[in-house]
């Protein structure tokens, strides 16, 4: 014979259904808030806070840092088209290397919920397509710092290129 729990007193079905509900609303916005490449302004300044550098006018650049990472945040008609993320603690001047965890973690979170495939490349870096193959990531070894892009700024960048950047972007993923 199965036991039921007894449910607390003052804890009704309506507090239940208010309970899940909440829970819904609070994931469905965090889903929302970690769709980094997309976002607009108004988004990134909500999941990363005031930017402790604003080149919207220059170059379309909103900087962002936290207490381990920095986000360099491009915008392209108002969305995210553009994100690279690196450490702020250097040794030596250099920023330290991303983990295997902090990468997942921010392709997940700032890739916009994707799955993400990793590319066989003969390159020291690492490669990853999106699932939809909408945007890529390359995580450059020696600068210790994961770019996530969309193929519209990449072909951009590919036909403008900015005066003086340096971006390892030039060979995307097919």
């Amino acid at each position: 014979m199965r036991k039921h729990r007894k449910i607390p007193v003052g804890f009704s079905s309506l507090g239940m259904v208010s309970v899940i509900l909440s829970l819904a609303i609070l994931i469905s916005s965090g889903v929302t808030l970690h769709a980094r490449i997309g976002a607009t302004t108004e988004e990134c300044v909500a999941r990363y806070g005031k930017p402790v550098r604003d080149s919207m006018q220059e170059n379309g650049l909103l900087y962002f840092r936290d207490a381990s990472l920095c986000h360099i945040v491009h915008f392209q008609n108002g969305r995210c088209d553009v994100l690279s993320v690196f450490s702020i603690k250097s040794d030596n001047g250099f920023a330290l290397g991303l983990s295997d965890d902090q990468i997942i973690g921010i392709l997940k979170d700032d890739g916009g919920g994707r799955d993400w495939d990793p590319v066989n490349r003969l390159t020291i870096n690492r490669i990853w397509n999106s699932s939809d193959r909408e945007i890529f990531a390359i995580y450059d070894t020696m600068r210790h710092k994961l770019v996530i892009m969309t193929r519209g700024a990449y072909k951009r960048e590919k036909s403008n290129p900015t005066p003086g950047r340096n971006t390892q972007t030039r060979n995307a993923p097919a």
